[in-house]
Order: C-alpha cells, then structure tokens, then sequence
C-alpha cells in the first residue's frame, strides 16, 4: 500500500492544515524531532507518523 492509500486519523489531518503541510508526503519527509517541536504535534502523532513511514 503507499502513502497515498493509507488513511489518516483527523488529528494528523488537522495538524497538517494548521502547519500547511501540503501531503502525507510532505510530512513524511520531516524528522522526527522537528515534528516534535511543532505547535500541536504529541507523542500520538509520531507514533501514527512511524506508522505510515513503515508503509513506505
């Protein structure tokens, strides 16, 4: 399955319009610590983040 397949939860949806990140896409190639810096971004995002770049 790729990236763009895989459904999101709305909180990750929610949290990329806030950032305007543009696709699932765009935030896969984001590190990790730098998501972690951002407003609004937890520890629950990550782990559906690490989730979608095993798909990958």
């Amino acid at each position: 399955m790729n990236v763009k397949q895989q459904a999101i939860s709305s909180e990750l949806q929610e949290f990329m319009n806030a950032q305007q990140i543009p696709s699932v896409a765009a935030l896969l190639l984001i590190d990790n610590e730098s998501l972690l810096g951002m407003e609004g971004f937890g520890w629950r995002l990550l782990k559906e983040v690490l989730k979608l770049r095993e798909v990958q």
